[in-house]
């Protein structure tokens, strides 16, 4: 039983970001201080990740994976300040695996969208064989908004939102 056990905690810390996603994040809950009504409630684009060979003392050290992403966050009420610079992401799993396999961790994944940002966007969600499954949460000034998510595998022929 312990070699089963562990050959699934294997699988588990097998299974990588590295690749290109694609995303659809839905909205739940705006922004309560919101200028508007958000022009979408469903969003859907793409994620990209590498590994991250950065070396100590980088901004990303101690990160697994970084990327970038493709979402129009505005379309949610999201990135409100119109921020410019690269959309980045990091991402992580959970250090001990077979804690992530029993259950024993709410999530397996953390997704950060604009870290270091003053809108920071954090996905916590479940990677199984399908992909990944999660909530999301935005905080800035305006407040909290949240809403649900999923991560599937890049895939030519899947139709868009």
């Amino acid at each position: 039983m312990q070699r089963e056990t562990q050959a699934a905690a294997d699988s588990v810390a097998a299974q990588s970001l590295v690749g290109v996603w694609d995303a659809r994040l839905s909205l739940t809950h705006p922004y309560p201080l919101g200028l508007s009504q958000p022009a979408a409630r469903k969003i859907c684009g793409t994620i990209g990740f590498v590994e991250n060979h950065r070396v100590s003392g980088s901004d990303t050290e101690g990160v697994p994976s970084v990327g970038v992403y493709d979402l129009d966050l505005s379309r949610l009420g999201l990135d409100w300040l119109s921020d410019v610079s690269l959309p980045t992401a990091v991402a992580s799993e959970p250090r001990d695996s077979r804690a992530a396999l029993s259950g024993q961790l709410p999530d397996s994944v953390t997704i950060v969208l604009n870290p270091g940002s003053s809108e920071r966007i954090v996905l916590l969600g479940r990677h199984d064989v399908a992909g990944i499954d999660g909530v999301w949460t935005a905080q800035s000034a305006r407040g909290t908004a949240a809403g649900s998510f999923s991560l599937r595998p890049h895939n030519e022929a899947r139709p868009s939102c």
